[in-house]
């Protein structure tokens, strides 16, 4: 997976250290840059066709994040997600998702409901059709449709401010196809209580689906670690 640090272009309207951050961020979740890895301010510098000041800036800042860490003699290594960042952030989500449900009941518009709807037919569809790459696109789409819904533009913000993480954990949980048909029904069941103004099963359902996908998700992690451990 090469694409995101290949597609860099410094014809791009945005700063040359926001670009910096931004790609080296995006190759971390996409997994082009794998936990473990160790990132060399000059490398990139060059890889990337600019100076090493906004390398090591959009360092610092991924640092900030924990998805790098500096090690003493060992250097800058990517961290990717923990498990334990997995858990916080999961929980930043559930709140933030269920605080702006009775603000999607309240503005919510029958063309999006409908929208809403046809998606939940079409993950049916690709669920049966074991499609995992269409399904992964059709989910992100529901829950992109669901949150504008609301209206309100700050919170928007903050749930957006996780996209890509969110983006990571789907693609984890929805790999599984034992989680699919559940995660098809809880996407259902959420919206028809959203259609039925039923604000308290709506966010009683929101918390259900985002705790199953994380453990879901945490289970997954623990596996692959008991792996390398065995490997080891």
């Amino acid at each position: 997976m090469k694409a995101t640090l290949a597609s860099f272009d410094l014809a791009n309207a945005k700063t040359i250290r926001e670009l910096v951050y931004e790609t080296l961020r995006q190759a971390i979740f996409d997994g082009e840059l794998r936990d473990g890895d160790r990132l060399v301010e000059k490398e990139l510098a060059e890889r990337l066709g600019v100076s090493r000041t906004p390398v090591r800036e959009a360092i610092r800042k991924l640092e900030t994040e924990g998805l790098v860490e500096c090690l003493p003699r060992k250097g800058v290594l990517v961290r990717g997600i923990t498990p334990e960042a997995a858990v916080e952030i999961y929980a930043v989500r559930e709140a933030l998702e269920a605080a702006i449900i009775p603000f999607v009941i309240q503005n919510i518009t029958a063309e999006e409901k409908a929208r809403l709807y046809q998606l939940v037919d079409e993950m049916r569809r690709l669920t049966e059709e074991r499609n995992g790459g269409e399904l992964f696109e059709v989910v992100q789409q529901f829950n992109e449709t669901l949150v504008r819904a609301s209206r309100m533009p700050h919170m928007i913000k903050l749930i957006d401010t996780y996209q890509e993480y969110q983006a990571t954990f789907r693609r984890v949980t929805l790999s599984m196809q034992i989680r699919k048909p559940t995660a098809l029904q809880e996407h259902r069941a959420i919206l028809e209580a959203i259609d039925e103004g039923d604000a308290e099963r709506a966010e009683r359902l929101t918390r259900q689906h985002l705790r199953a996908a994380r453990d879901q998700y945490l289970g997954v992690c623990e596996a692959r670690s008991a792996k390398g451990v065995d490997e080891a």
